[in-house]
């Protein structure tokens, strides 16, 4: 199954962010499959100016979404507090599907 998690940054929480980002990158690198999780997809939320950061983003393939909360219960940026809010939610990945008379 594939979902989709939304993470959002708590105010001010940039500096912090940015402390623990290297963390999450390895973290991300090497722990995924020891949840049954596999990254299909990631990356910073930005603001409109494309770079600074504000949030995370994820496409991942797990069989449920207690391996995905396990694996976000041990992810640098929510131990050090950096997320104000997560939002998992199984999702359908379609690409190009739409017809093109519309």
């Amino acid at each position: 199954m594939q979902f989709v998690v939304y993470a959002i940054d708590k105010p001010d929480a940039f500096r912090l962010r940015l402390e623990v980002l290297e963390a999450h990158r390895h973290f991300l690198g090497t722990e995924p499959a020891n949840y049954g999780v596999k990254v299909l997809l990631s990356g910073p939320l930005t603001e409109d100016d494309g770079s600074t950061m504000r949030g995370s983003f994820f496409l991942l393939e797990a069989e449920n979404r207690e391996k995905i909360k396990d694996m976000f219960a041990n992810d640098p940026l929510q131990a050090a507090g950096v997320w104000a809010e997560q939002h998992i939610s199984a999702v359908t990945v379609r690409q190009n599907n739409m017809p093109t008379d519309q």
